[in-house]
């Protein structure tokens, strides 16, 4: 048997491949991961500042009380109305807020947002309105140049801010005002143009002239009849005493004076109970006693009453018409106590009345009653009007406008006054969107505008429209200045499918585009 060689492969070289293997495989995959650490690291780095970033730039707030804002979404501790955000770079913020940490500011108190003017040692929860109380910041104190009078905040809203609002300014201006007083009365007949006509002397009425209430009459005219027997006897010792005079003319005896005195005393007699000259020449020239007399109207004007009838028997004193002359009446109106101490007498006034629609009286105040009813608080003040026309009737309900001066002075509308009970205020627009309240010394009211005394110039703008709004702004902010930009960042939510845009018209087949 022969030895056979066997070849052999060299034993080594296979772990030194394996070695060799595994060494590559590890500097394919270090260098793999440190190119995918590389590009990913600056990566999530830049994405996490970006994240950072963006947060830091937004901010949730109150719509309702902007000057309630959180670095992160909750609920206001005033109103708990959910917070709205918004980015910082375009959000106005309520009050100058330090750089510094919270931790790191000086706190002065605690207050009551709800309450202005509320101040508190430490924090807690309001007694007023079981609310937090929030902190006031000394960096949040106004500086000088920030405030109005009497230290008061200043409010700055933006160009938007003031659209939304409405807020509008007018200048202060000087003119002449007249203050206007408003009152309703009713048209009397003029009690100096009245007149009562009775029976001077007993009687029966025969004939009756003016016969109804409101028939006009003239000065002179017959009014009536009446047969008196006290009357046909003085006619007929009037006729005898004529008589006798003339008889007795001639001599110079004291029977022929005595014949006068009978004629003037039976003349006398009967122009006293009302018989007129022209039927005492009459009489004189008939030498007949008549036995019905006619009476006539001592004024021209108006029936107002009638109080007698034909065949009626009178005796003396009787009551028989009411006239009036009503070319002239009375506006007699109700003026309030307060504005009394504005009238006098002699002032003009303009009346109108439903009945004559678009035409206007004009008239004078004659007088001004001393008694004040103590149920309605008003005093009677009576206007004289010319009437020629007959147009203002007795009865009518009418109006009166008195136009009273005032001296010329500074003036502003009267929405641009706040009054408190104690101050009057105004909000001056100190510079472009800039308002400070004002305290103001005011005067006499006319019409939509007020005179001011004392606090304004000439010239000055001040807020006569959304004042309020500044104001409670200014109430809320706790003494600080307010700025604030209107911009509520609300987003119209799409209407979902199905919903209201997605309706089908019933009264149609096919979808609504």
């Amino acid at each position: 048997m022969t030895d056979e060689t066997v070849p052999t492969s060299p034993a080594p070289e296979r772990p030194r491949r394996r070695r060799m293997l595994v060494a590559i495989a590890v500097v394919i995959v270090s260098a793999v991961a440190g190119f995918l650490l590389l590009r990913g690291g600056p990566s999530e780095k830049k994405a996490g500042e970006s994240a950072s970033a963006e947060h830091a730039q937004e901010e949730w707030f109150c719509p309702m009380h902007p000057h309630v804002v959180s670095e992160k979404p909750g609920q206001c501790p005033i109103c708990r109305m959910d917070l709205v955000k918004r980015e910082k770079a375009t959000a106005q913020v309520t009050s100058p807020v330090s750089k510094l940490p919270s931790s790191a500011r000086r706190v002065l108190y605690w207050y009551d947002p709800m309450v202005p003017g509320s101040k508190f040692d430490k924090p807690g929860k309001s007694p007023f309105m079981d609310m937090q109380l929030l902190p006031k910041y000394a960096d949040e104190e106004p500086s000088a140049g920030a405030v109005g009078q009497a230290g008061a905040p200043t409010v700055s809203l933006s160009a938007e801010a003031i659209r939304v609002t409405g807020v509008a300014t007018v200048p202060v201006t000087r003119q002449d005002l007249k203050h206007e007083i408003r009152a309703v009365g009713t048209i009397e007949a003029d009690e100096t143009k009245l007149e009562r006509v009775a029976a001077r002397v007993p009687g029966r009425v025969e004939r009756l002239h003016a016969n109804f209430t409101g028939q006009q009459v003239r000065r002179g005219a017959p009014l009536y009849a009446l047969y008196s027997p006290d009357l046909v006897a003085t006619q007929r010792e009037y006729l005898l005493a004529l008589e006798q005079q003339r008889r007795l003319s001639a001599t110079r005896s004291e029977a022929a004076e005595s014949a006068r005195a009978l004629v003037a005393a039976a003349r006398d007699r009967l122009m006293l109970w009302g018989i007129g000259e022209s039927q005492i020449r009459e009489l004189e020239r008939t030498s007949r006693a008549q036995l019905t007399l006619t009476f006539v109207s001592p004024i021209s004007g108006t029936v107002l009453q009638k109080n007698v009838i034909e065949g009626q028997y009178v005796q003396e004193g009787t009551e028989m018409y009411l006239l009036g002359d009503l070319s002239s009446v009375w506006l007699v109106a109700q003026v309030y106590e307060f504005e009394l101490g504005r009238l006098r007498a002699g002032q003009p006034a303009v009346v109108t009345t439903s009945a004559s629609a678009g035409r206007s009286f004009e008239g004078r105040i004659a007088f001004i009653e001393p008694v004040l009813d103590q149920q309605t608080r008003t005093a009677r003040v009576r206007i004289v009007l010319p009437n020629r026309s007959g147009e203002l009737k007795p009865g009518m309900f009418a109006d009166a406008r008195l136009q009273i001066p005032i001296e010329e002075g500074l003036s502003v509308p009267r929405s641009a006054v706040i009054d408190t009970g104690t101050r009057r205020v105004v909000y001056v627009e100190s510079a472009p969107g800039t308002f400070q309240p004002r305290e103001v010394t005011l005067g006499a009211t006319a019409g939509d505008r007020v005179a001011v005394l004392d606090g304004l110039k000439e010239g000055e703008k001040v807020v006569a429209a959304a004042n309020f709004f500044i104001d409670s702004q200014a109430q809320l902010s706790g003494g600080a200045s307010v700025q604030w930009s209107g911009a509520l960042d609300v987003k119209e939510q799409p209407t979902p499918p199905g919903g209201r845009g997605d309706r089908k018209d019933p009264r149609s087949k096919e979808r609504r585009p």
